[in-house]
């Protein structure tokens, strides 16, 4: 795998050049920070997935931007959680965001419930984060927690809205541009009720989204919040053995590092275990 490591500046993410054209940020936290990719068709810029702090988001459209000279074409979100939809609405209106119908069925059923839960917690998160401001040398720790405080406070802003997706794909599909071609898969019912992943066939890459966790923890199966919890787990190792069984060599997961198959295997033996067998 001739896999590169880019000299970008983000606090947020590690950046890589897989093959060309063809970037993942690696987020410095596991959890529960994301991944994200982006990807240069040639005539078209891809983004895939947005991260969950909006500023990370920005690190990523800069980067975009920097490492291909080009403008986003459109946004892909691969599911309906928070932390790989959150940074929408650092993207311009003219850029089109697009999912899979659950995905947009799924933000809307979840927007207030979710919208709600944060500001539950929004008072008592700022008046942690800048008693540790106070405390803190690190000037990139620094800013981290400054730019949480202004999350925060925009989710308390009473007209607080994320970007919805725009236009639904109910189907796999090609996207080929002049320079290199993605496909963007539909896998409905997995982790989410619809998931989708990006798949390049001859570079041996594929953007897993959360079908893929770099590390799994056994507490997933009791806990309160649904994020971890398949929507299907059956499908969801059904899938994992697939791209497990074809000729790929890099694994992007939704979160944790560049992953190869024995991290598929993992998952595998994982869920069947918690959620399937058990």
């Amino acid at each position: 795998m001739d896999i590169k490591k880019l000299d970008f500046k983000s606090i947020y993410f590690d950046l890589y050049e897989l093959n060309t054209g063809i970037y993942a940020a690696i987020s410095a936290e596991k959890l529960p920070s994301s991944n994200a990719g982006f990807f240069d068709l040639g005539n078209h810029l891809i983004i895939f997935d947005t991260i969950m702090d909006p500023y990370a988001t920005e690190d990523l459209i800069k980067a975009s931007k920097l490492f291909t000279k080009k403008d986003p074409s459109f946004l892909i979100n691969s599911h309906y959680h928070w932390d790989h939809l959150f940074g929408n609405r650092k993207f311009p209106i003219e850029i089109p965001i697009i999912s899979c119908s659950e995905t947009l069925s799924m933000y809307n059923k979840n927007f207030e419930d979710t919208l709600k839960r944060f500001r539950g917690i929004a008072t008592q998160e700022l008046k942690r984060i800048k008693e540790e401001v106070e405390k803190e040398t690190n000037s990139d720790k620094i800013l981290e927690m400054n730019n949480d405080i202004k999350t925060y406070n925009e989710i308390l802003e009473p007209n607080f809205k994320l970007r919805s997706p725009d236009f639904i794909i109910n189907d796999s599909i090609i996207i080929e541009g002049t320079e290199n071609k993605v496909q963007i898969i539909y896998i409905g019912d997995a982790h989410t009720p619809g998931d989708m992943i990006a798949y390049f066939e001859k570079e041996k890459i594929v953007f897993m989204g959360d079908l893929l966790f770099e590390e799994t923890d056994p507490n997933w199966a009791t806990t309160s919040d649904p994020a971890p919890v398949p929507a299907n787990p059956q499908r969801l190792c059904d899938t994992l053995i697939n791209y497990m069984e074809k000729d790929i060599d890099i694994y992007i997961p939704g979160h944790g590092k560049i992953s190869s198959k024995k991290i598929l295997q993992e998952n595998v033996e994982f869920f069947e275990k918690h959620f399937i067998n058990k």
